[in-house]
């Protein structure tokens, strides 16, 4: 696996060009109906994970309707990943308004930004999301609050779980999302790896990308866990704890097979 600025220069290009394409559409369709939002914004993100070399590994059935999805986060590519296959609105942290670009992506995407500080302000956020339910839209949710290197899954923050106390309606349920980066150039990813598509910490955004760009083609394994109805937990932390628990067992065990695969490579590499 050889980063290649050549082949960065070469992705750059038609992204540019795509996403030159799509915002002015994107920014029509954004006053369209939300059947026909989606359908547009679905196939910008499409676009993206082409160009980025991203294949998609899908296991698990997915709910389509009246769902909060909750996902683990290990990077901005989660975004493409996940807005390339569902319909719903992401819910993302407010600093995000202040990121030139970004934040006007965020706004033609309709993402939710929430100020995770302050009991008064996560009730505020709970009527917000509340209110987006209310109006037929799904809900694309990332517990822990920040994005890490995908070994592990950080503890869930409950507070936005708090959406399940206000809406007891037996048709909306929660769906749990695994997502796991297992391969890059055809190499299972170990630790030493991770930093490649992980963006966590302190890491630039812009010279991520343009890294990321130039490794050639990456796996992902996005599985889609058991959806249980509002109405089947007692709480919002029963809630939180039913998701973090499919999640991490998951990416956990997707990991642990990373690492046997690895350790057979080395040894058929070592007896060659």
């Amino acid at each position: 696996m050889l980063y290649s600025p050549i082949l960065s220069f070469f992705r750059i290009l038609p992204l540019f060009f795509w996403a030159l394409f799509c915002l002015p559409l994107n920014f029509i369709f954004f006053f369209f109906s939300k059947e026909k939002f989606f359908f547009f914004y679905r196939l910008f993100f499409k676009g993206l994970v082409k160009i980025f070399g991203i294949r998609i590994s899908q296991k698990g059935k997915k709910k389509n309707n009246k769902v909060l999805y909750v996902s683990n986060h290990v990077s901005y590519l989660d975004i493409f990943l996940l807005g390339s296959l569902l319909d719903g609105l992401f819910v993302a942290k407010s600093e995000i308004k202040s990121w030139p670009l970004i934040n006007k992506l965020c706004e033609l995407g309709r993402t939710i930004f929430v100020d995770r500080k302050g009991s008064l302000k996560a009730f505020d956020q709970i009527n917000v999301l509340n209110s987006n339910l209310e109006k037929g839209f799904n809900i694309i949710l990332f517990p822990e609050g920040t994005s890490s290197d995908g070994t592990r899954v950080l503890p869930f923050k409950s507070a936005l779980f708090g959406i399940v106390d206000a809406q007891k309606s037996e048709n909306w349920s929660i769906q749990p999302i695994s997502l796991t980066y297992r391969k890059l150039d055809g190499v299972p990813v170990d630790k030493n790896f991770r930093p490649f598509f992980a963006w966590f910490g302190a890491m630039d955004l812009i010279p991520h990308a343009w890294k990321f760009l130039g490794l050639g083609v990456s796996e992902v394994r996005i599985n889609f866990h058991k959806a249980r109805k509002f109405s089947s937990f007692k709480d919002r932390k029963q809630a939180c704890k039913y998701s973090f628990d499919c999640i991490s067992e998951q990416v956990q065990n997707d990991y642990s097979s990373v690492e046997a695969e690895n350790k057979i490579n080395l040894y058929q590499f070592k007896y060659l």
